[in-house]
């Protein structure tokens, strides 16, 4: 079997964004792909090989094997890339976190040797109408056609709630004379970034700047109403670019006030919730799920792009106290964090729960830290699943600012 290739990239929106392919992140993102550059672990079989910035510690992957994971080589990207005899070795599919120019840049010299599958692929080759699949506008395509299939409702997102394209800082002026507390976010961006909170009749002098800047950088905003979140939830879904997207599951994950992406619940629904707001997903989200397959099985998804295709999906209350759902907060065209909750979903007991968070510190606080919780709360296994206790996701090496950990408590 030939080996696939992975390789953690998650800036490759703004990479998209930025059209270059020499795009460089920011050093504080570029720190943060860095320290995180095993993840991909999670996904690749022990065939596979994963590019990254330093190769994980014996200890570190000594410990996931004792909880059964099986891992992949691990290869230093910049060594690997620059080794011939490895980039001529025939292969399998090239698997980055996302897509971009950049990155078909970087994994070039190893292209011409992946498989007959992977060239044929849409994804293969980068082209100017690419760039719009990872667009928010495009993700606001995808919800007006559901809004449109499923008629008038009490439980869905209001049509009149729906993204509105703006090219100009007047036009969002006119919106928040509307709708009052708006949400404005630049059409390349993800995990939160990219966005700005604006409060009913406030739109200062910073708020300006940045969004100025997005209009500059990209060309317009998307713009829509503030909800009043209840949860966080996603759906997961893959297309092989053949003209079909399957349903691969559900989760829900953690936000910070500004958006910002956290973490994920292990389960498919987020904790405490009350018994309305669980009957309420449990009656409304096999619905979405449904429109959504459909949808995307007959968008751009579905035959201009090969990989996950990640759904956000939103509980919040009306004006009125009401419980709707929005189908289609954004659509993440690849690689996510939902997907990570699905493969960790498996090497977990059905009787635990838990939660798996990203945190940022001082260089070495993660090591640290992560030691004295582990001591604390040890890994106990009940046929074969990890039934309790806290691991390290990623190495927690000492120069490491940015860590990920994940805890497991029996339910």
């Amino acid at each position: 079997m030939l080996a696939d290739i992975y390789l953690y990239n998650p800036t490759n929106e703004l990479a998209i964004a930025n059209g270059d392919p020499n795009y460089m992140p920011p050093k504080r993102l570029l720190q943060f792909e860095r320290d995180l550059s095993t993840l991909p672990m999670f996904f690749a079989a022990e065939t596979d090989i994963v590019l990254v910035h330093e190769v994980p510690s014996e200890s570190f992957v000594t410990l996931w094997q004792k909880v059964g994971k099986n891992l992949p080589q691990f290869l230093m990207e910049d060594e690997a890339l620059n080794d011939q005899a490895f980039c001529q070795q025939p292969k399998g599919f090239l698997y980055p976190w996302g897509w971009s120019p950049a990155v078909h840049r970087r994994l070039n010299p190893l292209k011409e040797f992946c498989s007959d599958e992977f060239r044929s692929s849409p994804i293969a080759q980068w082209t100017e109408s690419t760039c719009e699949i990872y667009s928010r506008k495009t993700a606001a395509g995808v919800l007006s056609e559901i809004l449109r299939v499923a008629g008038e409702n009490d439980w869905l997102l209001p049509l009149d709630e729906s993204p509105v394209l703006c090219t100009q800082l007047e036009e969002i002026i006119s919106l928040q004379s509307k709708w009052g507390r708006l949400v404005v976010k630049s059409p390349w961006s993800a995990s939160g970034r990219g966005i700005q909170m604006l409060r009913a009749n406030e739109f200062n002098q910073s708020n300006r700047q940045v969004i100025s800047g997005f209009l500059k950088q990209q060309g317009y905003v998307m713009v829509e109403p503030w909800l009043n979140k209840v949860a966080d939830l996603s759906l997961q879904f893959y297309s092989k670019g053949k003209g079909e997207v399957a349903y691969r599951g559900q989760s829900s994950f953690l936000t910070d006030a500004a958006g910002r992406y956290q973490g994920n619940y292990i389960r498919e629904l987020t904790p405490g919730l009350s018994a309305d707001e669980k009957s309420f997903l449990t009656d409304y989200v096999p619905i979405v799920r449904q429109l959504l397959q459909s949808v995307l099985s007959e968008s751009v998804f579905s035959h201009m792009y090969h990989g996950w295709v990640g759904v956000d999906l939103l509980l919040y209350r009306d004006v009125k106290n009401k419980l709707r759902l929005h189908p289609c907060l954004e659509i993440n065209s690849r690689y996510n964090m939902g997907v990570l909750t699905l493969e960790l979903r498996e090497m977990i007991s059905p009787e635990s729960d838990g939660r798996w968070e990203i945190t940022v510190d001082r260089p070495g606080r993660f090591s640290q830290d992560i030691k004295a919780q582990m001591s604390r709360f040890p890994v106990k296994m009940v046929d074969g699943k990890i039934a309790e206790g806290i691991l390290p996701m990623i190495p927690p090496t000492d120069d490491a600012q940015f860590g990920v950990w994940l805890k497991v408590e029996r339910g």
